[in-house]
């Protein structure tokens, strides 16, 4: 389930607005440290969706934003959207 202002919805967000709040979080959190340069580089260091998914996990923990899969998933959706351009991203099995 998804929360949007405080109020539960009974399942994940559009991609529209799953983005938009990937972009808020992001803004919120990270871009004090990240300016875009850092994702149009030609040496990213995420080179696939996983190696995104698994930056973004880490800086959650490491800056203690505890951050749910929901909003981690946001923050892909955002980043992938803007910069990056991955194939939707799947799971492993």
């Amino acid at each position: 389930m998804a929360t949007v202002a405080g109020v539960m919805l009974a399942g994940p967000l559009p991609a529209s607005a799953a983005s938009e709040r990937g972009r808020l979080l992001y803004e919120n959190h990270c871009v004090s440290c990240h300016e875009s340069t850092v994702h149009i580089r030609g040496a990213r260091k995420a080179a696939n969706p996983a190696e995104l998914r698994a930056f973004i996990q880490r800086w959650s923990t490491e800056l203690k934003l505890d951050w749910r899969e929901g909003e981690v998933s946001d923050v892909y959706e955002y980043l992938n959207s803007r910069y990056y351009r991955f194939k939707p991203w799947m799971p492993p099995r």
